[in-house]
Formats: C-alpha cells, sequence, structure tokens
C-alpha cells in the first residue's frame, strides 16, 4: 500500500497554482488515480487522497442512518470535494475558495497522514504539532491497536 508521508512546503503562484510533491504525484500516478482536495470537517486545512479514500468514506455514509447528523456532516464534507487536475508541471489549481478556507498565503505546507494529507498554512500547522508533540510529552502517547489487517505474520498460514 502506498502511503503520503512526510511533510514539503511549496509556493503557490499568483494564479493559485501549488505543486504537488513528487512522493505524492508518485502514488497518484502509480495506479492512475486522480487526486481529490476538500475542505476538512475539523481543522483550518484542505484534505487530500486518491479515489479509495473517497469511496472508502462514501462506503462509510451508505452504512449509516441516512437521516443522522452524522451522515449530513460527512456530506458536507464531501460536497466541498473537488477533483484536481495536475499540469505537465505537477501543479493543482486552487480556487479561491479553497485559498481563502485553509487561509493560505503564498506557501503551503502538505502534511502526509498515510491514506490522506493535509495542507497547511506552514505557521499554523507548525503549531499544531508543538502542541501534538506536546500533549504527548505530558499526557503520554495515545493507544494503539496496531493490527494485521488482512495480512499473516510472517511464517504463518492462512
Amino acid at each position: 500500500m502506498d502511503l503520503f508521508l512526510s511533510t514539503f512546503e511549496n509556493r503557490i503562484d499568483k494564479k493559485g497554482r501549488l505543486s504537488v510533491p513528487a512522493p505524492f504525484r508518485a502514488v497518484l500516478e502509480r495506479y492512475r488515480d486522480p487526486l481529490y482536495l476538500f475542505k476538512s470537517l475539523t481543522e483550518p486545512c484542505l484534505e487530500g487522497c486518491g479515489p479509495e479514500r473517497i469511496g472508502q468514506i462514501v462506503d462509510a455514509i451508505d452504512s449509516m442512518d441516512s437521516l443522522s447528523t452524522e451522515v449530513a456532516t460527512l456530506q458536507t464534507m464531501l460536497s466541498s470535494a473537488q477533483e484536481m487536475k495536475l499540469d505537465r508541471e505537477g501543479r493543482i489549481m486552487l480556487s479561491s475558495d479553497f485559498i481563502a478556507f485553509a487561509e493560505l498565503q503564498g506557501v503551503a505546507l502538505y502534511a502526509g497522514i498515510g491514506r490522506s494529507f493535509q495542507i497547511w498554512l506552514p505557521d499554523r500547522y507548525r503549531t499544531r504539532e508543538a502542541d501534538a508533540r506536546n500533549r504527548a510529552k505530558t499526557s503520554g502517547l495515545p493507544r494503539l491497536h496496531l493490527g494485521l489487517h488482512g495480512r499473516q505474520p510472517e511464517g504463518g498460514t492462512r
């Protein structure tokens, strides 16, 4: 499984074009997947992913009570989603709505978070990162349940 990992900073030009980091493009190009961006529901940033992740979100919504407030919340996220086209230089065109939502100002920070990534105002992301590291120091790490997700341990049989 290919993942979006690490952080990268890129400039946003006057037309709103933003380069997608080469490692992120490689993940998408390997499967010829489109790139989707949407407004985060919980953070002042944009979130990005490929169609597999969007499909997982849609599947989760389909398994829920269609009249619930949870479904309405998730549908709000999907309604802001846009398929982004990469130009020959590997750039995407951010809408003025996306730029305003994330309060981007000439530079954007990509934060890879596994199956998806986020696009932040760099200083805001660094503050969030410092807060998370301080929380880990004072409150301890979150409990992780590291499962095999369908994979057999080495030497195991199915």
